[in-house]
């Protein structure tokens, strides 16, 4: 079984469970997500199955959305609710107004601190672990960028956002940056992942479900091809030059039944095909010569 599947992963469990529950009920060896979610947040974690695994990187790099809420009043030593609480300050009550001007603010590109209860590596070791032996307390800084914010709900000490952002950004750093801008401190109490790329809330599936269509036989249902996922061309091959691909050899352009390279550029990403269908490298275009495109991954 080689796909993607767009895993719902519930609160309270760690990503790592969660894929190791899938990769059971699948009953499949390589499994990657495409993203970790504390167990504090739930929602959408896409799980690459089999050979997609080896699409990761390219996967990774897409926009993400969620709905979060917080908490003012409070700060803790992970920004989150789950974390030893280091001070408390119910004296400033933002109103609705200077709330939603303080998180708009952040709406662009900013040099935001990482919390330390996170899965960022610091010398070569998550810096969660070092945070549990006191040894940092925080994992430094790291420019987020932050592509809409919108405040939904909001009666103090409680509110909820909607964000959209790029790839590396921690939720609970913007609450806990704007919580330290108001004066009042926050945190992040609850948080859903709702989109990963093209990945949405609505159609993922928990484990309980995919269980119960693992029992009917209709797991496939659930697995979505990565070519449907990636906007790159296909290059089909000619039958006698699918041996060589398959060896990862950069094949000469007579070697390819059709030439799908009008209007690519020198680092578009392809996938080298049969004529049926079936997916066999990963590659790279290059400039001029003979072979115009570079084999980067075999899949076979």
């Amino acid at each position: 079984m080689n796909g993607i599947v767009n895993l719902y992963k519930e609160k309270g469990m760690t990503s790592f469970r969660a894929v190791d529950r899938l990769r059971r009920i699948l009953g499949v060896k390589k499994c990657g997500h495409l993203g970790t979610l504390d167990p504090l947040a739930e929602g959408v974690l896409p799980v690459c199955v089999g050979n997609a695994t080896k699409f990761v990187d390219y996967l990774m790099d897409v926009d993400k959305e969620y709905i979060a809420e917080f908490t003012l009043g409070m700060k803790t030593d992970s920004f989150d609710t789950e974390g030893t609480v280091l001070g408390e300050n119910d004296s400033i009550r933002p109103s609705i107004t200077e709330a939603e001007k303080i998180f708009k603010s952040y709406i662009g590109e900013h040099e935001l601190t990482v919390p330390a209860f996170s899965s960022k590596k610091i010398n070569g070791e998550r810096a969660y672990k070092l945070a549990r032996r006191g040894e940092i307390e925080d994992a430094g800084k790291r420019r987020m960028r932050i592509l809409s914010v919108e405040l939904i709900e909001y009666a103090y000490p409680k509110g909820v956002l909607k964000v959209q952002c790029g790839k590396g950004t921690y939720i609970r750093s913007i609450i806990h940056e704007a919580g330290l801008k108001m004066g009042c401190f926050g945190v992040m109490s609850g948080l859903i992942r709702s989109a990963n790329g093209e990945f949405r809330v609505a159609h993922a599936f928990t484990l309980g479900a995919l269980e119960e269509m693992a029992a009917k036989g209709t797991l496939t249902a659930a697995v979505h091809p990565v070519y449907a996922m990636l906007d790159w061309k296909h290059a089909i091959l000619k039958d006698e030059a699918v041996k060589l691909v398959s060896n990862g050899v950069s094949v000469k352009e007579w070697n390819y039944a059709c030439l799908p390279f009008e209007g690519s550029s020198d680092g578009d990403m392809f996938f080298i095909t049969e004529k049926n269908g079936r997916v066999l490298a990963i590659a790279e275009k290059t400039r001029g010569g003979d072979c115009p495109l570079k084999i980067i991954k075999v899949l076979i």
